[in-house]
């Protein structure tokens, strides 16, 4: 098993379009908090609880780039037929996908936390030195709960993306599914539903239900708060993960 994570540790590293992505995702909060930090007109009535706001809500997109990483990592193999060498060196297929899902959970969790406090830090220190007070009693207990909930959002995530590329196996159409899931999808599922007659399904959707737990409390009225949402989420990719798997096992490389 090391030797597969090895391997695909390999892999992730060594593709461009890998970097461009993380790059992007990097910059794009460094942006917004730079943009927030320097042009807020009041920053006097900024609080810890704004920045960290502003930080998760920013990561939200860093984590939907990196999800598309993963599912690259995974479909360009199928698209270039590389994955047939893997799976003839790895008969057991669900261990390349389980070690592709570990190097994703390590390199998520990295480029997430850097992103957090950096960025946080960031914001901060820019609106300290425009008069606001950020840093007050009780700032980093808040702030660490949305960093761990942000995080584990974050590799949640991942594993989606993974799940669905095992899945699909096509790039552009995996891509798409995962970023217009929880812009689009799940709202059109949710409003099927509501239209029929179940409004309460809007707080059954397992992406938006995570996203809105992710500072402590539900977005809807009954939803699921942290770490339940998270937690019921984890379930429906597992369940989406290990019916790729399964599928997977049954056809052709």
């Amino acid at each position: 098993m090391k030797a597969i994570i090895a391997s695909e540790w390999l892999k992730a590293r060594t593709v461009r379009s890998h970097w461009v992505l993380l790059i992007i995702a990097m910059m794009f909060p460094l942006i917004i908090s730079t943009l927030v930090g320097i042009f807020n007109p009041d920053p006097q009535f900024v609080s810890y609880r704004d920045v960290v706001s502003i930080v998760a809500s920013s990561g939200a997109f860093s984590l939907l780039l990196l999800s598309s990483l993963w599912v690259i990592n995974l479909t360009s193999e199928f698209t270039h037929g590389t994955i047939r060498v893997t799976y003839a060196a790895v008969p057991a297929r669900w261990k390349v996908i389980v070690s592709k899902a570990a190097i994703g959970t390590l390199v998520t969790t990295v480029v997430m936390t850097v992103l957090f406090w950096l960025n946080f830090g960031l914001g901060a220190a820019l609106l300290n030195s425009r008069g606001a007070t950020i840093i007050v009693d009780g700032w980093f207990d808040h702030s660490f709960k949305v960093f761990v909930a942000l995080v584990t959002f974050a590799i949640i995530v991942s594993w989606f993306g993974l799940g669905l590329g095992v899945l699909i196996k096509n790039s552009p159409v995996a891509i798409v599914v995962v970023l217009l899931w929880p812009l689009i999808i799940e709202n059109l599922i949710a409003l099927a539903f509501a239209l029929s007659g179940y409004e309460s399904a809007w707080k059954w959707m397992p992406y938006q239900t995570a996203f809105q737990g992710i500072d402590g409390a539900s977005g809807f009225d009954g939803a699921l708060s942290r770490p339940w949402g998270h937690l019921y989420f984890a379930a429906f990719v597992i369940v989406v993960g290990s019916i790729g798997v399964v599928v997977d096992r049954r056809r052709d490389a």
